[in-house]
C-alpha cells in the first residue's frame, strides 16, 4: 500500500473514478485516497455521470471502455453540463505496450494515461490538474499495485464461458475494449472518418491489428460467422454521432 500523507501535508481535492474492472478500480481508489484525496468510486459511465452531477469532484479517472456509457461521452457531457471537473481518460488493454505515439486528440479530456502506469504517473497527473490544492506525497510505485494492475488487464483479455450466449457477449466486451483504445490513439482520424463515413478503411490497419488480438483470444467457434471488431466500431460510431 502506498504509505499514508500526514495530516499537515494531505493536499484538497475530490477525485471520481470510473473503471469497468472491480481490481482495478479498488486500486486507483486506495492509491489516490492514500495520497490524500477524497476518492469516489463507480464501475461505469451512467454511474460516472450520475455521481459527477451531483457531488461535482475536482477530477474524474475514466477507463475509455466504460460501460453503458462510453468515456469518451462522460466527458462531453460533463463538459455540457458547465462542470469544472478535469478529466484524465485511461487507456484500455489493447496492445498496452505497443504505442509510441500520443494521442491525436482527447475528446476535450485534459489528460490520458496508458493502464500500466498508474502506479507511476496517476498521482503526478492529478496533482498538475490541482496545482491549487497542494501537492500529494509521491513514493516510489507500489510493485505491488502494479501487479495487481497488469493481472486485472490480463483478465480483460480472457474469454471463460460456458455457453455460446456467454461466449458471445464476452466476446462483445472485449471487441469493445479494442475499439475504444484505437479511438483514443486515433482521435482525429476516428472522428473525421465517422464523418466521411469510411472509419473502417481510415484505420484498416490498426483494426487489423486489433482483429490479431481478438482472434488469438476468442475460440474459433465464437468468432465463426461474427466480426465482433466490425460490430463494434459501427456501435462506437453510433453513439458518437447521436
Amino acid at each position: 500500500m502506498s504509505p499514508t500523507v500526514p495530516p499537515a501535508t494531505r493536499p484538497t481535492g475530490r477525485v471520481l473514478i470510473a473503471h469497468e474492472s472491480d481490481t482495478i478500480r479498488e486500486t486507483v481508489r486506495r492509491l489516490v485516497s492514500d495520497a490524500g484525496y477524497t476518492v469516489q468510486a463507480v464501475g461505469d459511465g451512467e454511474a460516472a455521470l450520475e455521481t459527477a452531477s451531483r457531488e461535482k469532484p475536482d477530477v474524474m479517472v475514466l477507463d475509455v471502455a466504460l460501460p453503458r456509457v462510453l468515456g469518451y461521452e462522460v466527458v462531453e457531457r460533463v463538459r455540457r453540463e458547465g462542470l469544472r471537473t478535469r478529466t484524465i481518460l485511461v487507456a484500455s488493454v489493447y496492445n498496452r505496450t505497443g504505442y509510441k505515439r500520443r494521442p491525436t486528440s482527447l475528446y476535450g479530456a485534459d489528460d490520458y494515461i496508458e493502464q500500466h502506469h498508474i502506479p507511476d504517473q496517476l498521482l503526478m497527473k492529478i496533482a498538475k490538474l490541482l496545482p491549487q490544492g497542494g501537492q500529494p506525497r509521491i513514493g516510489p510505485p507500489n510493485p505491488a499495485e502494479g501487479a495487481e494492475i497488469r493481472r486485472a488487464g490480463e483478465g480483460r483479455l480472457k474469454i471463460k464461458f460456458a455457453t455460446r450466449e456467454e461466449g458471445e457477449q464476452r466476446a462483445s466486451r472485449l471487441a469493445r475494449l479494442i475499439v475504444s483504445d484505437i479511438a483514443l490513439y486515433n482521435g482525429d482520424a476516428f472522428e473525421e472518418g465517422i464523418r466521411r463515413g469510411d472509419l473502417a478503411v481510415r484505420l484498416k490497419e490498426d483494426l487489423d491489428e486489433g482483429r490479431l488480438l481478438f482472434d488469438l483470444r476468442v475460440p474459433e467457434e465464437i468468432r465463426r460467422g461474427r466480426d465482433f471488431i466490425a460490430e463494434a466500431l459501427e456501435a462506437f460510431a453510433r453513439e458518437r454521432k447521436q
